[in-house]
């Protein structure tokens, strides 16, 4: 799974998803700023950008 940066400035990445009973998996969710991981992946997408 990777993740991307979308043209209207949310990034979608993988994230963990957690289900009744203990099931566990690998989902995506689309976040924007106001989400705490925001500012990490955007400091690595910039990052990603200089090379």
């Amino acid at each position: 799974m990777d993740a991307t940066r979308n043209a209207d400035g949310t990034i979608t990445i993988p994230r963990r998803a957690e289900g009744p009973g203990g099931i566990v998996g690998d989902g995506m969710v689309t976040i924007g700023p106001d989400d705490p991981e925001y500012v990490a992946w955007d400091a690595w997408f910039n990052s990603q950008d200089q090379t």
